[in-house]
């Protein structure tokens, strides 16, 4: 019988008998792409491979690796659906192509896993503008007797980027049934951001370098490579435009000829230019004032577009800043996924039912008293569990914590789903009993699982009680919405959420409303008054997220089950209204941090000012200055003036120090008094622009004295544990530090 283990040892040991060498599984945090939370796919860390560089294995590389991918979160409880799983693959870095590479698949398929060619179907890419129809990768699977095969568009049949950015290309899938289990991504191409080509005089600045702010701007919002092109005065040009760029300023170069008076009218000004900097014309894009010198470019095959106005140039950029570039290494990247292969070969034909999962779902029937396969809700709400408490234990594994940003985000997300659903089949405080069967499964083959269990268990427990505290009373909350709503007839809904377009109906629904068109929703028949009484405005979705904790995806998933819809847009609005409260303003005014009055914000607010305090003292500088804030019922994010990275070691006396201060029970002392006395007597007003002449001034001790509007606590007995999370640059000379408040006892509040 085939299980988890031996599918991979087969895999593994087939392409090694085809010259590949096994290569190790990466971390779940992408170390080499930005663009990405997690790992989404075993070509992640292999990135600057397939972009050229030499691996030091080969050419040919196979191995099995752990993914993450939350793109289909709203398809997990069905068979085969999952946000944790892994991945087979096996690649060639320029070596092999599209011919041997399906010659494999079908070796393998039918040859070591005995799956007769009749069952297997396939699909190839369509073809676009982008790229042409596969159909030598067709001609080849049909050679070998394939006979099912179909052409389908980029949505069904291309392959990546695995983030905004890299290899990507076409790719041939196979089919059992209805079910992918494998697919051969052929990379033959980069997305990239183009280099934008800038015309000098008579577009970024005139002829007496004064500087076009606007379309400065608007250029350094791409955040691409950009060069300064002009005829001459290259190094003032430049200069200018470093002088008034923030942070993008190492994104820009320039170039002129003007040292062999060679001007942009001539095609060798730009043909010297694309081999200095190692460029093909389809790399870049170019403006120009001068008609003459676009007309010039376009003729070597460079995207040009002649300036008349800002407006038409952001158009133009926008619209051809990111390219399908060739590359010049042919890549095969391929993925098999393991949970589904095991499911179909076994003919169970359901991933929950596999080695992979089946211990899960037997603790979960334990713990819930529930069986399996009773009830369609009951399967649902189990396999969703199983699924996103494995992905959790996973990326615990990496150190990561739940928060409310990047990585710990998703995990904060993942979890308190699952405890929803847990709640539904009757589990209470059940998370860490489900470590112990996912790490009989795993930890012989990740280590990292056991070595953090202790931190495993202690992170789910915190963050299941966290949610418990406030599940209930939101759940209140929410119903209360949701009954002065009109939910949609629940045939037309049904009908809107069954098809395969829906989120894009409903995005382009949410902006067609927002722009007073006609937003009805034709595909399901449902007219503009029963979208508006069913709809969950976004001062309503984010007073549960703020307020309780519920990831937008949760609310989204709740209103769905009583037939209401979300507009993620409003809800996105909100939240940016709220963080206008902790941003700077151009002029360097600082505008409130505090993202709501409540209790836990105070609290984080409270906690601030012992940082800063602690900061001095510690970093030996009674200089430093509060430099901007963001604080959240969860977390505060505090910027301060300093130079460098804090050492492990001064990040821990700092904490220590607040904690320190937090459990001496000091009084939070409020006076008043005139600015300028504040000042003379030495008490800190960093932002003393917004105060008036007569200002507060919060004391805590002999330890911190600032002048603040507040709000804050009477005493530090209500903080709780002061931890810092991270500590990391936000600007030249200014460091940020997130940080939050643990084990706080509710009844204190």
């Amino acid at each position: 019988m085939i299980t988890r283990k031996k599918l991979i040892n087969q895999y593994i040991e087939f392409f090694k008998t085809k010259g590949h060498k096994e290569i190790p599984n990466s971390p779940l945090i992408p170390e080499n792409d930005p663009t990405v939370l997690f790992t989404t796919a075993g070509m992640h860390p292999l990135v600057p491979y397939l972009l050229g560089q030499s691996h030091p294995l080969g050419k040919r590389l196979v191995n099995v690796q752990k993914c993450i991918r939350t793109g289909d979160i709203d398809k997990v409880g069905d068979e085969h659906h999952h946000t944790f799983f892994e991945m087979l693959g096996n690649w060639s870095l320029g070596d092999y192509f599209k011919k041997q590479a399906i010659e494999y698949s079908v070796e393998f398929l039918t040859k070591v896993l005995k799956i007769s060619k009749e069952k297997i179907s396939i699909t190839c890419f369509a073809g676009d503008k982008d790229a042409p129809k596969d159909t030598e990768s067709a001609e080849v699977w049909k050679k070998l007797g394939i006979k099912k095969i179909k052409f389908l568009p980029k949505k069904d049949n291309w392959w990546g980027p695995a983030g905004n950015t890299g290899p990507c290309g076409p790719d041939t899938e196979m089919f059992i049934g209805e079910v992918e289990i494998w697919n051969n991504v052929f990379m033959e191409y980069n997305k990239d951001k183009r280099i934008i080509l800038v015309d000098g005089m008579h577009c970024i600045y005139d002829e007496n370098f004064k500087l076009n702010e606007e379309l400065l701007k608007i250029i350094n919002h791409f955040n691409t490579h950009t060069l300064l092109v002009v005829n001459g005065f290259r190094e003032k040009g430049l200069n200018l435009i470093k002088n008034n760029s923030t942070r993008q300023d190492t994104n820009w170069k320039a170039f002129s000829l003007e040292e062999s008076k060679i001007k942009k009218d001539n095609p060798k000004y730009f043909k010297i230019l694309l081999k200095k900097f190692n460029l093909v014309p389809e790399e870049v894009i170019y403006f120009d004032h001068d008609k003459k010198n676009v007309e010039t470019a376009k003729k070597l095959g460079i995207l040009s577009q002649h300036y008349t106005n800002i407006t038409q140039i952001k158009e133009f950029i926008e619209k051809n800043l990111l390219a399908f570039i060739p590359l010049k290494q042919k890549n095969v990247d391929t993925g098999m996924g393991v949970e589904r292969v095991v499911a179909i070969l076994t003919g169970i034909n359901d991933d929950y039912l596999t080695d992979s999962y089946k211990p899960i779902i037997e603790k979960i029937e334990k713990l819930s008293g529930k069986k399996y396969n009773k009830d369609k809700g009951q399967i649902r709400a189990m396999r969703i569990i199983a699924d996103h408490i494995k992905a959790s234990v996973f990326i615990l594994a990496e150190g990561i914590e739940p928060s409310n940003t990047e990585h710990g985000y998703v995990l904060r997300r993942l979890i308190r789903r699952a405890v929803r659903y847990g709640k539904e089949i009757g589990m209470k405080n059940f998370a860490t009993e489900l470590v112990s069967p996912i790490l009989k499964i795993y930890q012989e083959d990740y280590p990292e699982l056991k070595k953090n269990e202790e931190f495993i268990r202690e992170e789910l427990a915190k963050e299941e009680e966290r949610f418990e505290k406030c599940i209930q009373e939101g759940l209140k909350v929410a119903e209360k919405i949701f009954a002065k709503k009109t939910p949609i007839l629940r045939k037309k809904f049904v009908h809107l959420m069954q098809l395969a377009e829906k989120t894009e109906i409903l995005h382009q629904t949410f902006n067609k409303r927002r722009e007073g068109k006609n937003y009805s929703i034709k595909e399901a028949n449902i007219t503009q008054k029963e979208i508006d009484n069913a709809i969950i405005n976004g001062k309503e979705s984010f007073l549960l997220y703020q307020s309780y904790g519920f990831p937008i995806e949760m609310i989204t998933e709740i209103a769905r089950e009583k037939n209401l819809i979300v507009p993620q847009n409003e809800f996105r609005k909100e939240c940016l209204t709220h963080q206008q409260l902790s941003r700077t303003a151009t002029q360097g005014k600082f505008k409130s941090g505090l993202a709501d009055q409540s209790q836990a914000t105070t609290r984080l607010h409270t906690a601030t000012h012992l940082l800063l305090a602690a900061l001095r003292i510690v970093l030996k500088k009674p200089d430093i200055i509060q430099r901007g804030s963001n604080i959240t019922a969860e977390r505060a994010r505090f910027d301060f003036s300093f130079p460098r990275q804090l050492t492990k070691q001064e990040l821990k006396e700092v904490e220590d120090l607040v904690n320190a201060q937090i459990q001496n029970s000091c009084e939070v002392k409020r006076k008043e008094m005139p600015l300028e006395q504040a000042k003379k007597k030495g008490i800190i007003a960093t932002f003393s622009e917004k105060y008036g002449e007569k200002v507060s001034v919060y004391e805590i001790g002999d330890f911190s004295r600032e002048v603040c509007a507040g709000p804050h606590v009477e005493n530090l007995c209500k903080l709780g544990k002061f931890k810092i999370i991270k500590e990391e640059s936000s600007s030249s000379g200014v460091r940020r530090i997130k940080a939050e408040l643990l084990d706080f006892d509710k009844s204190k509040e």
